[in-house]
């Protein structure tokens, strides 16, 4: 996708003859990689070195991610293959539009210009949401680096509790979830105003209102773990979570009672809205993409709709 996006250079058979390989591969290494990561959690918590709870969240986040990567192929690829077999030949390298799909990605894919010509809060929302999510993801993907692979060579020094990298990325993960859980408030608070109206078919209530619950339960579970270390002052960083815990009376009991229980409920939350993604209109987030940078070739649309014609006239080559 990237060769696409930023040359047209080279030809399209020796593009998708080396890249086949190397594709398969990444895709067993991924499956190879879940599964490994479910199977750690669970082998260490049975040899004693982790929480037992830690043993539910293996399978939990394997189960999600298999729902997810079937849903993702049912929507994105299955109910496009006929499309692919009788187009894709049209996909080649001297038809196709860099400069207009990197257009695209800007405008559509990154900043939503286009939604943002029909409603300025329907915009503000979505960002809120599509971006606070997608940036929570990718600091959970570059924390991991930091929490488990670099500890696992025997570094560990940069996620001690008051290095600046870990207060770093602590507030990041305040900041990023906080942006998604305004976007949800907003976004509940803007499908009841548009109750009853033809724009009510614009709305996500059950996502919104699934999302907001997982994070919310985040949050409590961070201020939780704050207010029974006595609200330490490195803790700031993580902000919402620290301005939460100064509201809890009691800490330790508290903790004792309902830390693992919402510890859990947290994970499990996280898990099935993983699943659900692919389930319910949120796959659009997929979707809209990739028809989005499909749509500005021109080029690649135009040698379709001639194929077409060409089939109707009975011109085709062969036809």
């Amino acid at each position: 996708l990237c060769i696409y996006i930023f040359t047209d250079k080279g030809s399209s058979e020796i593009l998708v003859a080396a890249m086949k390989w190397p594709s398969l591969l990444g895709a067993w290494f991924y499956v190879f990689g879940v599964a490994a990561l479910a199977g750690y959690y669970g082998f260490e918590a049975l040899q004693g070195r982790v929480e037992t709870k830690w043993m539910i969240f293996g399978p939990a986040i394997l189960l999600a991610l298999i729902a997810f990567d079937y849903g993702i192929y049912q929507v994105l690829v299955k109910r496009n293959l006929p499309t692919i077999d009788r187009f894709g030949k049209f996909l080649s390298r001297d038809k196709s539009d860099p400069a207009a799909m990197r257009k695209t990605m800007i405008d559509d894919v990154v900043l939503h210009r286009t939604l943002l010509t029909v409603s300025g809060f329907r915009w503000f929302k979505h960002t809120l949401i599509f971006w606070g999510f997608g940036l929570l993801f990718i600091t959970e993907c570059l924390g991991v680096m930091f929490r488990e692979v670099l500890p696992a060579f025997g570094i560990a020094e940069y996620w001690a509790e008051t290095h600046p990298l870990r207060l770093s990325f602590d507030f990041a993960f305040d900041f990023f979830g906080l942006m998604s859980l305004l976007g949800c408030v907003l976004g509940l608070a803007w499908r009841i105003k548009v109750n009853g109206t033809d724009e009510q078919k614009y709305s996500d209530t059950p996502t919104a209102l699934f999302l907001f619950i997982v994070l919310l339960s985040g949050f409590m579970v961070e201020a939780l773990r704050i207010a029974a270390a006595d609200g330490d002052a490195h803790h700031v960083a993580s902000f919402v979570g620290y301005a939460a815990s100064s509201i809890i009376s009691n800490p330790n009991t508290l903790y004792a009672a309902f830390y693992d229980p919402l510890w859990l409920f947290h994970v499990i939350g996280s898990c099935l809205f993983i699943a659900y993604v692919p389930a319910k209109r949120l796959v659009h987030s997929c979707a809209t993409p990739v028809g989005r940078l499909m749509h500005s070739q021109k080029g690649l649309l135009a040698a379709k709709k001639m194929n077409v014609l060409q089939g109707l006239m009975g011109t085709r080559p062969g036809g």
